[in-house]
């Protein structure tokens, strides 16, 4: 489910960059709401460097937040896919 790359850094990455033709430009926010907690070492260390918010909850849900959701725009893609993204 993790996926770590110790070799790439944000400014390589900026290199690369191609925007998104919806003007996109990151993911700044994500939260995991799971009827169970997480316990393996690589979603703590997601946790603890601010990366992954996570909360309990009776339903598995992945919320994503792009710029700051500053549109005040969501997409739920809800029952098909348990996530919502904010704009």
């Amino acid at each position: 489910m993790w996926v770590y790359m110790d070799f790439m850094r944000r400014a390589s990455r900026e290199e690369h960059f191609v925007g998104h033709p919806n003007g996109i430009r990151e993911i700044s926010r994500l939260v995991l709401t799971s009827p169970v907690a997480l316990r393996s070492s690589a979603a703590q260390v997601a946790i603890e460097n601010g990366v992954l918010a996570v909360q309990e909850g009776p339903q598995p849900l992945l919320e994503i937040e792009f710029d700051g959701a500053r549109r005040k725009e969501i997409r739920d893609f809800r029952p098909h896919l348990p996530c919502f993204f904010r704009f």
